[in-house]
Parts: C-alpha cells; sequence; structure tokens
C-alpha cells in the first residue's frame, strides 16, 4: 500500500522537474507496457480474452485505490473507446478547477490494455491513442477518455 500523499507528491515533483508535456509522454509509454504485460499475464493466468481483460483491468485499477474506471463505449468496428472515471487521486488530491486535465497518468494504461485487446481479437490497426477529454478537475461530472484504434 502507498499513501495517495505519497504518489501524489511523487507525481508533482516529477511533473515540474520535467515538464508537463515531457512527463506525459514517460508516462504514457511506461504505462502502456506495464498495462499489456499485465494483461496479458491475467489473459493466461484467468482464461479471459481481450474484453474481459481490459475490464478486469479497469476493475483492479479501481479497487487498488486509483479511482472508478467503467468502459463506457467500446466500438471495435470503427475503432473507438470511451472510459469514465470517477474519485481519481489526482483529482482528490489536487486543487479544483484545475487549470488543465489532470488524469493524463492514465491514458497510457488504457492504450496498453486496448493493445492487448486489439491483438487477442485479431485486430488490425498501426496505432492506438488515447485522450483525456474531459476531467473533473475542471468541474466536470467525471474524467472521460476517448481512444482511438487507428488502422
Amino acid at each position: 500500500y502507498i499513501p495517495r500523499h505519497f504518489m501524489l507528491g511523487i507525481h508533482d515533483s516529477v511533473e515540474v522537474a520535467l515538464g508537463r508535456d515531457r512527463y506525459r509522454a514517460v508516462l504514457s509509454k511506461s504505462g502502456a507496457g506495464s498495462a499489456y504485460f499485465w494483461c496479458k499475464q491475467q489473459a493466461e493466468a484467468r482464461q479471459l480474452d481481450g474484453v474481459e481483460v481490459f475490464k478486469h483491468y479497469l476493475a483492479r485499477l479501481s479497487t487498488r485505490g486509483w479511482g472508478q474506471f467503467d468502459l463506457e463505449d467500446a466500438d471495435f468496428v470503427s475503432g473507438t473507446a470511451t472510459i469514465t472515471l470517477v474519485n481519481s487521486i489526482y483529482v482528490l488530491g489536487g486543487s479544483t478547477p484545475a487549470e488543465h486535465p489532470v488524469c493524463y497518468m492514465f491514458e497510457g494504461f488504457i492504450v496498453g490494455g486496448l493493445t492487448y485487446l486489439a491483438e487477442d481479437k485479431g485486430m488490425n490497426f498501426s496505432s492506438i491513442t488515447c485522450q483525456e477529454v474531459q476531467c473533473q478537475a475542471l468541474e466536470h461530472d467525471v474524467c472521460r477518455f476517448e481512444a482511438t484504434l487507428a488502422p
């Protein structure tokens, strides 16, 4: 167990040291790799398919205290997915209203999980992107992430 204030203090310090854009890029790459690995391991261990393991991943993030995640919508024909989040540790531990979305750390997590899902379903894609388009820290009801699988 890592206390929230400890995690937030590290996050804020690294963001200041690297700058938000550089830190976001680092988090995206490392988060995607970790999420992909986790989903692959869980799929094998629990005999879950891509969608089931992605939902399991979001549930585990939720039970581990990052916030409450939900796969709101997924359209694998058009290659889009929407994930919502409430009570993010970054919203609860920060100032509201913030100057910008603060939950960007999770974008990479979502990309990694969806990459595993897409590969498991045999989908052809060149890249997956995800962006936090709405944040509770900006006084929205939920944080909303939109992901796109590019052909």
